[in-house]
């Protein structure tokens, strides 16, 4: 008779929630209430044993005494301890878990004080109820931290098989059961304004963190790739800085004759207007003879088509026999023309 029932739910846990006749008792507000001394702890004793007396029990059962003592506090006030523990576990483990913080505070005693702790000592016995006191004062302490900016984390999951686990620790969870139930919490439309509500919000704002974060990765990295390929695209331009004329003139130098050769390099080593000093100017070969303001001479000419022509090579990469073949065709042709010419000078 002096062990409570507990109600509890399908899976066996303790249902916190007040019976039917707890909820049934009158709220009465604490300024209509009449002022109340709370009883010294040897009274309250003495009416228990009475109490067990009165219906036969053991009086040498301290625990039978015990269920049999009468809070002295709260809308409960007058209901005994066995009573409450029975009709509203919700309450009783508020009631003890804020009787232990208390405690840590202070030593001082009093008959309200007094009354509190019996009921912490009955109440102790029943290891379910131990339990859920325990996982309240994780849970407040935890709910407490994550509160703070960037802590939402660590409240605890607050129910289930994980109730002890920290939110963000089952989300980073790799073990099955946990990642199952993650999933689980994906799909589901929880009742607003409970716990099951908080874990879900949570779940599905990690999973929106964690696909931005996913774009924002992809995004950079198409960045990185893209930016290689510019500065390439940059280097070789800037590694041919004789541009479109120079291409046309040598993928052209095959169908030119001697004299179109020659008006074509007079062109390219002609000296430069002044105006023009700003831009950047195609190569021009280097030549020996101060008369550089003059019409060059048939070797300066010879010098220059074949200097061209190597460099033409580089930058177009062409085949190294396609260019010496080039190369012969053009001199042969040139010199042929001007043999005596040379041979003279």
């Amino acid at each position: 008779m002096e062990h409570p029932t507990f109600r509890r739910a399908p899976n066996g846990t303790i249902l916190l929630k007040a019976s039917p006749e707890a909820q049934a008792l009158p709220r009465q507000c604490p300024r209509a209430q009449a002022p109340y001394r709370a009883k010294k702890p040897e009274e309250v004793d003495s009416e228990a044993w009475a109490h067990v007396v009165s219906e036969g029990g053991d009086t040498s059962n301290a625990a039978l005494v015990l269920c049999r003592w009468k809070v002295q506090f709260g809308r409960y006030q007058g209901r005994t301890f066995h009573w409450l523990l029975e009709n509203d576990v919700g309450y009783s483990v508020n009631l003890v878990a804020s009787h232990q913080k208390e405690r840590e505070r202070t030593e001082a005693q009093s008959p309200l004080m007094a009354n509190k702790g019996a009921f912490a000592r009955y109440s102790s016995a029943y290891p379910d109820f131990v339990d859920a006191v325990r996982f309240h004062r994780a849970f407040e302490e935890a709910r407490a931290i994550s509160l703070q900016p960037g802590q939402e984390g660590r409240a605890l999951v607050g129910f289930g098989d994980f109730k002890f686990e920290t939110l963000q620790g089952l989300y980073d969870s790799t073990d099955n059961q946990k990642v199952r139930f993650v999933k689980y919490l994906q799909r589901i439309s929880p009742a607003p304004g409970t716990q099951m509500e908080n874990a879900v919000q949570y779940v599905r704002s990690r999973d929106r963190r964690r696909t931005n974060a996913a774009a924002d990765a992809s995004t950079s990295s198409s960045c990185s790739a893209a930016s290689p390929s510019a500065a390439s695209q940059r280097a070789t331009s800037a590694s041919q800085p004789l541009g479109s004329a120079l291409t046309a003139f040598v993928s052209g130098r095959r169908s030119l004759s001697a004299v179109e050769m020659q008006a074509q390099v007079k062109k390219l080593v002609a000296p430069r207007p002044a105006s023009t000093a700003a831009h950047f100017s195609p190569f021009r070969p280097a030549l020996s003879s101060p008369r550089s303001s003059v019409e060059p001479t048939d070797e300066e000419l010879v010098k220059a088509v074949v200097d061209l022509e190597t460099f033409a090579a580089s930058v177009l990469e062409v085949s190294a026999d396609c260019g010496a073949a080039a190369v012969d065709r053009s001199g042969a042709v040139y010199q042929g023309q001007h043999g005596e010419a040379l041979a003279h000078k």
